[in-house]
């Protein structure tokens, strides 16, 4: 009753304010307001029942003692220290699992260095420089007066002749 007195402004009926309380409450609470008031406690008159809540709140019923508060936050502090570790501890067997797949140089088999980097393509380019230079250096006779087309075993076709 002080808490509503207290704060006069919200303009709230006492009937409106036990009724508000009673719906937000779940349904085991409610079983248990019931049990406690003897009865159905929606059909008492409106001052009975906010003298009834106000016995209950006074009561201390439902105040947490300090030592289980602590004791929840605690519990709660370690649940989430232990998410976070299997997080963690997650993250590194994936990253573990994860294999890189080094391959060798193609040229001399080497896993010390790239392909790029291979100190053996500079004398693979001194021996094979003179057939580099070859390549793409043919040009066929473009003086055939027939092009590319032309065939000579067409020459005795009877649909020629």
């Amino acid at each position: 009753m002080e808490a509503i007195n207290a704060y006069p402004h919200h303009g709230f009926d006492t009937w409106l304010l036990v009724s508000y309380f009673y719906d937000g409450m779940s349904s085991s609470m409610k079983l248990l307001l019931e049990t406690m008031c003897g009865g159905d406690f929606m059909n008492k008159n409106m001052e009975e029942a906010m003298d009834f809540l106000s016995y209950v709140a006074e009561a201390g019923m439902y105040t947490l003692n300090e030592d289980i508060d602590m004791k929840a936050k605690v519990a709660a502090m370690t649940r989430r220290l232990e998410e976070l570790e299997l997080k963690k501890i997650h993250e590194v067997q994936v990253v573990a699992e994860t294999l890189v797949q080094v391959k060798p140089c193609p040229i001399c088999q080497s896993y010390e260095y790239l392909v790029e980097e291979c100190p053996t393509i500079p004398a693979a380019r001194e021996m094979f420089g003179d057939q580099e230079n070859v390549i793409g250096q043919f040009k066929p006779n473009n003086n055939a007066s027939y092009g590319n087309t032309y065939n000579s075993n067409w020459r005795n076709h009877p649909n020629f002749s």
